[in-house]
């Protein structure tokens, strides 16, 4: 930034966090202002009446004292009382900003600040502070002039010839005197004026021809009215009454229009002249150039409620618009409205492939197409990311809602083409209907935002209406990860454990490790109402290593117990999750060294989905459980997307058949389970049925080869008690007595 030359003035910049002194400090001395820093109100004070200050800018939040202590100590000491104070602070309350200006205060910028927005701010104070004391310098020298004149004409009583030369040395001061105020007017840059009460011009600074473009002498005898925008006429008549009415300086701002035609925006400051009735006879203006100050907070006020991207209305705008509609259907009960969320589907993945450029371009296109969806009256605005919302204002029922959700699905039908490239996308659509029902903006949004989550959840390329029925299942979803997150701490989770037999001998070669949630309330709750929610909430890593934790302190009893064969396991589920975790492995050694359990105890069931990550953790984790010596089981095998590469790249010992398969097998039709057999023995695996609840259905697992099986055939999933006495009655050839 170029150092632009200012008249020689110092600020004082208070605040407590050093990167906020060091930036305001650099962007004002960029501007050419001498500054000084400190940190606490303390030190401000003390600067402010050991230096010159010309401006202060005050943080309210400081470490001693906060600001509105400081400005009022600054105001009750003469020596600093004058010293104008803008208040610094990321508090946007109105009532902040009430006191703020009640202890003294002369402006208010709410953090994060625009250096631009500071920086004419602070401009415009220090000028405005430097016409008022050229005014009251120019008064107290007149006031001066006036009592010299005064002594000197009593002097003339006593003598002629003493009044002859009072008069001539008057006359020279009185001379003296208009030169030099002609010499400030002449090259002041703020327009100077004096009016009549009714507003006329009876003076006018030469500051007019060029800050105006008209002489001075044409505007005199004129109404400052007649020269304002026709829609702030009104305003500034009434306005400019006040000081005659009040006797106190007012502050307006207002467009002037100038002799080309053109209008510029004038702060003015307007003070009464009283006469020595004590009446106002005059009014004193003085006016400056805000054109460039007004542009910048209407583009300031602009960018707080439009999207930088799309440029369409952004959250805020949109959240302002939905209260003053609640407020109308809570007036008129009749009214109603409906809003869209809509979050287009699988949009990352154009990131990801075509860059974030081309991604925005995309955003922008989807913008204009939604517009184009939509009546003028309705809103379209950008929620974040690629999330849109469309309010729908003054509708009659639910079809005009689901209309327009159609009319956005069939305009997405066809592809959009951005930079040469044709991109097909679709939308998830969120639909609610809003009446006076509800009280806030966030309600509302928490409720379309259910109801874009059901359809992305049943699909994508879909809409769904919110119903009550929607946001119970969502609380009720909340209060059950809040019980989870609980349960962890408490440790609430309690491993059960079915019994993996051998074929066909039917002996005791193991068990499977099944969770269950013991919840304070509810009893016992089985995995399928939480694993789900665990995995998605990232809990699951916990429960897993209070389930491994468990697992490994029943084989430390079991083997403290009795002499178990060297081919006894106990399998474990393990998590996607938990493999990518870098501290599984260690978190895996620490409980095998608390419980003092041999790694080849345990057998970890892991999914088909974890070996085709092929990402270098999870081969590095699978190469590790080998090297401890646990064993690795697919579980469910065939139900998902499985790869014979992967699958005899890594040291893999058994493929789990699902019970979804176990339960179709018949005499006639074992082709599935069947090929799974076969598959394993070619690759030097065994297998083990899940699900086995029938004599039929064990028959033909021994038929085909399957060497192990479990299932309520054999036996539920017991708990660790009845686990322990089922071990003690085994066939000694898989568990030797003591």
């Amino acid at each position: 930034m170029t150092t632009t030359s200012r008249p020689h003035f110092t600020v004082l910049v208070v605040d407590d966090i050093p990167d906020n002194l060091h930036l305001l400090t650099r962007e004002l001395t960029a501007e050419g202002y001498e500054t000084r820093g400190v940190l606490t109100g303390t030190m401000a004070l003390t600067v402010a009446r050991s230096t010159p200050i010309d401006l202060i800018l005050l943080d309210i939040m400081l470490p001693d004292m906060d600001g509105y202590s400081v400005c009022q100590q600054l105001k009750a000491d003469p020596a600093t009382a004058s010293i104008p104070v803008i208040f610094l602070s990321a508090l946007d309350e109105a009532l902040d900003k009430a006191r703020a200006f009640a202890v003294g205060g002369v402006d208010y910028i709410t953090k994060p600040f625009k250096a631009v927005e500071l920086l004419a701010r602070v401009n415009t104070h220090l000028s405005l502070q430097k016409a008022q004391k050229q005014l009251q310098r120019f008064n107290q020298e007149l006031e001066y002039q006036v009592q010299q004149r005064t002594r000197e004409l009593g002097a003339a009583n006593r003598s002629l010839q003493a009044e002859i030369q009072v008069r001539r040395q008057v006359e020279q001061e009185l001379r003296n005197s208009e030169f030099r105020y002609r010499l400030i007017a002449d090259h002041m840059g703020d327009l100077v004026c004096l009016h009549d009460v009714n507003g006329q011009f009876l003076y006018v600074s030469p500051s007019a021809q060029t800050l105006l473009g008209y002489a001075p002498d044409v505007l005199l005898g004129k109404q400052i009215a007649d020269f304002c925008h026709p829609d702030d006429g009104p305003h500034v008549q009434l306005q400019f009454q006040t000081p005659h009415q009040s006797y106190e300086a007012i502050t307006l701002c207002y467009r002037f229009r100038c002799q080309s035609g053109r209008y510029l925006w004038l702060e003015t400051l307007a003070k009464p002249v009283l006469g020595e009735d004590g009446q106002v006879t005059n009014i004193v203006t003085n006016s400056r150039d805000v054109t460039r100050r007004v542009k910048i907070e209407k583009q300031l006020r602009y960018d707080s409620l439009h999207d930088a991207l799309t440029h369409l209305p952004n959250r805020d705008w949109l959240a302002k618009r939905l209260e003053l509609e609640i407020l109308q259907c809570q007036r008129y009960s009749h009214n109603c409205f409906g809003l869209l969320m809509i979050d287009l589907d699988r949009f990352k993945a154009v990131n990801d492939s075509l860059g974030h450029l081309t991604g925005d371009k995309l955003l922008v296109a989807v913008a204009n197409l939604l517009k184009g969806c939509v009546r003028d009256i309705d809103m379209v605005a950008r929620w974040g990311g690629d999330e849109f919302v469309i309010f729908l204002d003054r509708i009659a029922d639910l079809k005009e809602a689901i209309q327009v959700a159609e009319r956005i699905k069939t305009a997405l039908e066809s592809p959009i083409e951005v930079d040469g490239k044709i991109i097909f996308t679709s939308a998830s659509i969120g639909i609610l209907i809003g009446n006076s029902g509800y009280t806030t903006s966030n309600d509302i949004f928490r409720d379309v935002d259910i109801a874009l989550y059901r359809a992305k959840a049943s699909g994508r390329n879909r809409y769904e209406i919110f119903g009550l029925e929607m946001y119970q299942e969502a609380i009720a979803l909340l209060n059950l990860e809040n019980d989870l997150r609980q349960a962890i701490q408490r440790q609430d989770f309690v491993t059960y454990f079915q019994p993996v037999m051998a074929l066909p001998s039917r002996a005791l070669i193991g068990f499977e490790a099944l969770v269950r949630w013991q919840h304070w309330e509810r009893g016992l709750i089985m995995p399928s109402e939480f694993i789900d929610l665990a995995e998605d909430t990232g809990l699951i890593k916990a429960i897993g290593s209070q389930v491994l934790y468990q697992v490994c302190e029943a084989i430390h009893q079991w083997e403290a117990a009795y002499a178990l064969n060297n081919t006894f396991r106990v399998s474990v589920n393990v998590s996607g999750q938990q493999f990518r975790d870098t501290t599984f492995i260690a978190t895996l050694d620490q409980i095998l060294a608390a419980t003092g359990v041999r790694g080849d105890r345990l057998k970890l069931e892991i999914t088909e989905r974890v070996l085709l990550e092929q990402s270098d953790s999870i081969a590095k984790t699978l190469a590790a459980i080998t090297a401890r010596g646990m064993q690795l089981s697919i579980d469910d095998f065939g139900t998902g997307y499985s790869s014979l590469r992967y699958l005899s790249q890594f040291a893999v010992q058994t493929l789990k058949i699902d019970r979804s398969f176990v339960s179709q097998i018949q005499p006639q039709r074992q082709g599935i389970v069947q090929a799974i057999v076969d598959l394993a023995h070619n690759l030097e695996m065994d297998c083990i049925a899940e699900g086995v609840e029938t004599e039929a259905q064990l028959d033909q697992l021994q038929q085909i080869g399957c060497e192990a099986a479990q299932g309520y055939l054999f036996s539920q999933p017991l708990s660790l008690d009845a686990a322990s006495t089922l071990l003690q009655h085994s066939s000694p050839r898989w568990v030797d007595r003591n």
